[in-house]
């Protein structure tokens, strides 16, 4: 298991696609497909390293490097590995090689693409014959399909920069490190921060920038920004992750720092059912009240042109402890989900229109709801900031705790042929309820000097067209548009002061509901187009520009501000525009085999938070004077990727600045800064994987520096600790006794760092002590049906506080929380 890094074809997993679309629809633990711009001759001799491993990644990779359409059925390569494959080869000798002793045959089909069946079936069969032909048209090979209307590379153009990706079968076994996507990348992605270790996304940057995630296309940024993106997955529905990293306008607003790429479980194959039952466990405190547990389902196939997907779970998240067996108070400022009850369904239903075309519509929703009896002691905030730790209390009296709900709906379409072109089409649809936990804001005027609870409601309605067009062997141009509604509003629940301060924090009586932020319509579209060309087999090139626009609008309201006033006056509504041009160039160059450099420059952008400034609005309030101009950024990378042997690694440079700053938080509330930015940084990564050894082991190193300008200032000063980590490093050792038996340990070290200026302490400029964390996780193949994985977080019971905790998001003890102590967790899965 070895996330992080592939080597050049090698080092990054091509997006795979399907022979049967035009677009990238990638299966990588499951069946799969990779498609290249033309058939390769069967007989073409090339160069390949491919590290040793599961058999499926090998054939991936080898299909990569030789610009062929790959498909199989997963379930063939269940458990079987491949030694690799060093040397010149054909192509077909090169299969041949890879699967050998497997008891699996690569055979060519009519369009010149390849799949992968037993050997007794594929037996006399070649490309070459009419029976094949006919046989192929007659009864298509079923295969898992993934839609995903891929921007971000091409058989072509290598990527202009660094990306991992992380497999199911990876993210099965690394999840039991951690049962929180955030966590779990921060761990193995270079770049990428240490999340907060609760349900916010808050802090955790992608080399000191916000990410833009995407589930299936679909983008889980809203312009109001609840940063808990992350947060509304099941992990147990997840295929694919992959991570982008570095400004990019490909997809629109929100990749100033890069792109999470989230594929779910894929539709059709073979008919596959499986269940697996987990079971969590404190270490550090024994007992129920520390037990969690999960059961899931999924299940796919195809009859027909017809394919299908159905995923359900079904979770309880028990209480957490700290390395001391206390138990963590409630997380006050951004939440958690400590003690809640969730479950996720979702489908996938597909037709496969004729040989070019296919029509998939997607659904599904995610509900996490927690029910604790414990709240947060209040009077650790009048202690001096860092003296202790939040302290739970029990009694707890809230009828709407933490809440997530998460509706996505998608229509894709694919039509690999239109006049020549390929086309790929999205309707996504999304529906978004988020509840934060209460808050004592009487000391914040904006906010109506209150004790509070804001929730968020998100409608967004979107579309999204991509075309490839060929123009020559060597070029392709690819273009396409985006639209994105988003309508967003922030209720919120007022409760009684009295009854709060006489429960010492405890009970809440809610007295009624205020708006917070009203309803805010923000409209954008844009426009792309990407040129990439290959000189030859050792430069290639790549650039495009992109247009976006976008309008924001409200109405008049009442702010919250005005809430106590005996006549409360209104804000007048109004509405405000904006627009951006960005454009991208990179080159790559492959001096010798196995090495390649590219050098890149791309242009991001994050739209301005307008919810902040109307939510914190005064009655004198004026839109059109309020700053909100995009935040461009400007992205500089120099990168490497290669292999010496057994080992591989990855080395980028990077530089990247902005003209104004986006949000950032002080004295208890979100404000837009408008700050001259400038971020450095390195990143490298490297993995030692013999051929012939059942050892492995890897690491990455990232470091990072960060200064902001504040407008009407000849001076800088240093980012906040939320903008810009400490220095990180990780490593893994891998041990694999038997194709049926892998053992992973993993280690995550942050750096200590003095964010403080002029000693005196403020907002994330708080000194963050350094700490590290070892997980381990061993999974076993019992049959070829069934596993068993288990899983240990924080390994050493070590007490620690994350750098979220120590820079105090409430600017108090209250949310200077430890992490959690030792934790197990158990799986076991059946495929039926």
């Amino acid at each position: 298991m070895h996330p992080h890094h592939k080597p050049p074809r090698i080092l990054l997993k091509r997006p795979a696609l399907s022979i049967a679309l035009s677009c990238a629809l990638a299966t990588l633990a499951s069946p799969q497909a990779v498609l290249a711009q033309a058939p390769a001759s069967a007989n073409a001799v090339q160069a390949y390293t491919i590290a040793a491993g599961p058999l499926a990644r090998a054939l991936s990779s080898f299909a990569a490097q030789a610009g062929v359409a790959l498909s199989f059925d997963a379930s063939l390569l269940a458990g079987k590995t491949s030694p690799g494959l060093s040397g010149n080869y054909g192509v077909e000798e090169g299969f041949a090689r890879l699967l050998a002793g497997s008891g699996l045959q690569a055979q060519r089909l009519a369009d010149g693409a390849y799949t992968v069946r037993p050997a007794a079936a594929a037996t006399g069969a070649t490309a070459a014959t009419a029976h094949a032909a006919r046989s192929e048209a007659a009864a298509p090979a079923l295969q898992a399909i993934e839609v995903n209307a891929q921007r971000t590379s091409s058989p072509l153009v290598r990527p202009t920069r660094q990306s991992n990706t992380v497999e199911r079968q990876e993210l099965e076994a690394l999840r039991q490190g951690s049962d929180s996507l955030a966590t779990v990348l921060s761990k193995i992605v270079p770049g990428m921060a240490d999340s907060s270790h609760t349900i916010t996304d808050y802090g955790q940057t992608l080399r000191g920038r916000n990410m833009l995630v995407l589930v299936d296309g679909i983008p889980l940024n809203t312009n109001r920004d609840s940063a808990r993106n992350m947060a509304t997955l099941n992990m147990s529905s997840i295929d694919k992750v992959e991570v982008l990293r570095g400004s990019s306008a490909i997809y629109g607003a929100g990749a100033a720092g890069g792109i999470i790429a989230v594929t779910t479980r894929p539709a059709g194959g073979e008919p596959y059912v499986e269940t697996s039952f987990s079971m969590r466990s404190s270490l550090s405190h024994l007992g129920s009240d520390g037990l969690g547990g999960e059961v899931t389902h999924f299940m796919s196939g195809s009859s027909g042109a017809v394919d299908y997907a159905v995923n359900l779970g079904l979770q309880h998240l028990g209480g957490s402890f700290d390395g001391k067996g206390n138990r963590l108070a409630p997380e006050p400022s951004q939440g958690d989900l400590f003690d809640s009850n969730n479950y996720t369904v979702g489908g996938k239903l597909g037709l496969r229109i004729d040989r070019d075309q296919r029509l998939q519509f997607s659904a599904s929703r995610y509900v996490a709801e927690q029910d604790s009896r414990y709240g947060s002691d209040p009077s650790v905030a009048r202690l001096p900031a860092g003296s202790t730790v939040a302290r739970p209390l029990e009694g707890l009296q809230l009828a709407d705790q933490n809440q997530i709900r998460n509706t996505l709906l998608g229509l894709d379409y694919q039509n690999k042929d239109v006049l020549g072109s390929s086309l790929s089409t999205q309707l996504y649809y999304r529906d978004y309820f988020t509840r934060f936990t209460p808050f004592d804001a009487r000391a914040v005027a904006t906010r109506g000097n209150n004790v509070d609870q804001v929730m968020q409601n998100s409608k967004v309605l979107g579309a999204r067209a991509t075309v490839d067009t060929p123009l020559s062997e060597r070029s392709s141009l690819l273009w396409g548009m985006d639209f994105n509604q988003e309508r967003s509003d922030m209720p919120d629940d007022i409760f009684s002061p009295n009854a709060y301060d006489a429960s010492g924090g405890l009970v809440f009586q809610r007295t009624g509901t205020l708006m917070y932020m009203p309803p805010l319509t923000t409209r954008t579209v844009g426009v792309f187009g990407q040129l990439r060309h290959k000189f030859n087999q050792q430069w290639a090139v790549e650039g495009g520009l992109r247009y976006e626009r976008a309008r924001a609008s409200y109405d008049d309201f009442v702010p919250l501000s005005q809430s106590r006033a005996a006549n409360p006056r209104a804000v007048r509504g109004g509405a405000v525009s904006y627009d951006a041009w960005l454009g991208n160039l990179g080159a790559v160059f492959k001096p010798v085999n196995g090495h390649e450099f590219y050098a890149s420059f791309s242009q991001g952008f994050q739209l301005p938070d307008i919810g902040v400034q109307i939510r914190n609005a005064t009655p004198a309030f004026d839109i059109n004077s309020s700053a909100l101009e995009p935040v461009k950024t400007n992205n500089y990378e120099l990168g490497w990727r290669g292999a010496f042997g057994d080992v591989v690694g990855t080395a980028a440079l990077f530089y990247t600045t902005s003209r104004l700053g986006d949000v950032q938080s002080f004295n208890n509330g979100l404000i837009l800064t408008r700050t001259e930015e400038k971020i450095r940084g390195i990143e490298a990564s490297a993995d030692y994987l013999p051929d012939d050894s059942a050892w492995g082991g890897g690491g990455t190193f990232t470091m990072m520096w960060g200064r902001e300008t504040p407008q009407g200032s000849n001076r800088d000063q240093i980012m906040t600790g939320y903008r810009i980590p400490p220095m990180k490093l990780t490593a893994y050792l891998q041990y694999k006794p038997g194709s049926h038996w892998s053992n992973r340990l993993q280690a995550s070290y942050y750096a200590a760092r003095d964010y403080r200026l002029n000693g005196q302490t403020s907002f994330g400029r708080r000194e963050v002590g350094s700490y590290t964390t070892l997980d381990l996780v061993s999974r076993y193949q019992l049959t070829p049906k069934d596993t068993v994985t288990l899983g240990i977080e924080n390994l050493l019971n070590r007490y620690y506080l994350p750098a979220y905790s120590q820079l105090m998001r409430n600017s108090n003890n209250t949310s200077r929380l430890p992490a959690t102590g030792a934790v197990l967790n158990l799986s076991y899965s059946h495929r039926w």
